[in-house]
């Protein structure tokens, strides 16, 4: 599409300046704030909700964790819901379900964690039977090929490194995007029309 190289060139070493937008569009006095407009309840509610057990609109909810996502971890954050006048009733449902939600995904991170926990004491087991059928084996059959307990062992082994080093900061940072999430406050800011 673009022939001209020093567009290329230039697209490559465009910077986003994101830290910057961010404190000049959603950080305010050391506090995060998702900008959110619903026209109504409906907006934001469920249509699949039924009275007194609400859930969230899934459009909603990506909206609010993909905004989310830029915000630096080290600011709590606020849903500020602008546009309609929402009654007290109304307020209450949006607060305690965005609540209820953010609790739910919040809970559902954690099992997640907790399985992959357990999957790696899994693999510490698996690593060091396969290590000792490898040390016994080496020493009782020395004719047999012993590639297979080899490979089930570095099978292991690059499961527990890949954990240590990779998924667990990995799972810490979903687990405080969440929690933050979790503990997030939500404002009405009423327009007038």
């Amino acid at each position: 599409m673009f022939k001209n190289s020093s567009c290329k060139r230039e697209f490559l070493y465009k910077k986003s300046y994101l830290k910057r937008r961010l404190q000049s569009d959603v950080i305010e006095n050391g506090v995060a704030y998702i900008p959110c407009k619903a026209d109504n309840i409906d907006d934001i509610i469920s249509k699949y909700s039924v009275k007194g057990c609400e859930s969230l609109d899934t459009e909603f909810i990506t909206y609010i964790i993909d905004y989310a996502e830029f915000v630096p971890p080290e600011y709590p954050v606020v849903l500020e819901i602008s546009g309609a006048k929402f009654t007290p009733e109304e307020k209450n449902i949006i607060s305690d379900t965005v609540t209820a939600d953010m609790d739910y995904i919040l809970g559902r991170t954690e099992e997640f964690i907790n399985i992959r926990r357990r999957r790696f004491i899994y693999m510490i087991i698996g690593t060091v039977l396969s290590g000792v059928i490898l040390f016994i084996a080496k020493k009782m059959f020395e004719g047999v090929p012993l590639e297979f307990f080899y490979v089930l062992f570095w099978l292991f082994a690059d499961t527990i490194v890949r954990y240590l080093f990779i998924d667990k900061l990995d799972f810490k940072e979903e687990k405080i995007h969440m929690g933050r999430l979790a503990s997030m406050t939500v404002e009405f800011v009423e327009q007038d029309e």
